[in-house]
């Protein structure tokens, strides 16, 4: 059994390290053969005395003023230490839930991009009402784009797709405000024109983002802003629909009885829905394997980025985008 090495960077979550360590614990329980190193506000580096694949290195610091990107790359903090044992001491991967831009701007500066990829992407795995996963970027790299970025993430989505899901031919599509090739951003119009060309790319063409969702799409395109509107829009719609079905069941007492017989259809709708699915996204597109774990994420989000972590470098998932990007 191959040995793999993870870094986890747990400062920046707004309810403390708790949540991460735990979710650490438990998986380096199910996985022996995963090392994981834990940065953050420790006395001291220790080794773990139960878990001899945990340790702890103690770095309590943030990005002082993540508005100045580059000054913060010079900082010492938890991020900066754990992304540099990415480039100096092997590590296979790496995950944090701290500031953002910080974070992106450190893999890029620090690590570099993959070959013929303009910029990296931020791009979570959503689930689909139909039981599918789908790709979803850019949620918030990337304000403004060109027509290439695109390009390039649709390229990198489908061998994301065919590598961790073993999707023959991911089913690629740019969101908009309508279908028709006329309609749109001078960026998605030109991007749309382009990979209707690309014969390795299985394009749809244009997708409304009212179908999202429905299990139709394996790669959804979109810039950077528009994405993290859908995607927070998509957080704050299943709260609002989870606290309006909770008020209106308790209206009456005949409700909560025949609420109680559906407890199972709730609980696999809730497990389709739940926004933890959809608390991390990779950074995509960057020479390494990253992902950005939500700021308020609790045991369960983290524990499914480390298993999303364990299932890409048992895939060869990096050298498969390498490969993909260098043709």
């Amino acid at each position: 059994m191959e040995n793999y090495k993870i870094v986890f960077d747990l400062n920046g979550n707004d309810n403390g390290q708790s949540a991460g360590i735990a979710a650490a614990l438990e998986f380096a329980k199910q996985n022996p053969n995963f090392e994981l190193h834990l940065i953050g506000e420790f006395k001291q580096n220790y080794k773990d005395e139960l878990l001899e694949n945990v340790f702890y290195l103690n770095n309590p610091n943030v990005p002082s003023n993540p508005k100045e990107l580059r000054s913060t790359l010079r900082e010492n903090t938890s991020m900066n230490q754990a992304i540099q044992m990415i480039k100096e001491d092997g590590f296979d991967a790496i995950l944090s839930s701290g500031d953002s831009g910080s974070y992106i701007t450190g893999l890029t500066m620090k690590l570099g991009r993959l070959e013929n990829v303009s910029r990296p992407a931020f791009m979570p795995v959503c689930n689909a009402i139909n039981g599918c996963k789908f790709l979803f970027m850019d949620v918030g790299a990337n304000l403004v784009v060109k027509s290439e970025y695109l390009v390039e993430w649709a390229k990198l989505g489908s061998v994301f797709h065919q590598t961790m899901f073993n999707t023959a031919n991911p089913k690629v599509s740019i969101l908009n405000i309508g279908t028709e090739d006329y309609k749109g951003q001078d960026f998605a119009i030109e991007a749309n024109a382009i990979l209707k060309e690309e014969s390795n790319i299985n394009y749809i063409g244009f997708q409304e983002t009212r179908d999202l969702f429905r299990g139709n799409i394996d790669v959804a395109l979109i810039d950077g802003y528009g994405g993290n509107l859908v995607l927070k829009s998509y957080e704050g719609a299943i709260f609002t629909f989870k606290d309006l079905l909770k008020m209106r069941i308790m209206k009456s007492f005949v409700r909560k009885v025949a609420a109680s017989f559906l407890k199972g259809a709730f609980k696999e709708v809730g497990q389709v829905l739940d926004y933890r699915n959809v608390g991390s996204a990779w950074v995509i597109g960057v020479n390494a394997l990253a992902i950005k774990a939500h700021g308020s994420s609790d045991k369960k989000a983290y524990l499914s980025a480390l298993n999303n972590i364990k299932d890409a470098v048992e895939k060869d998932l990096l050298i498969k985008l390498k490969n993909k990007m260098n043709e």
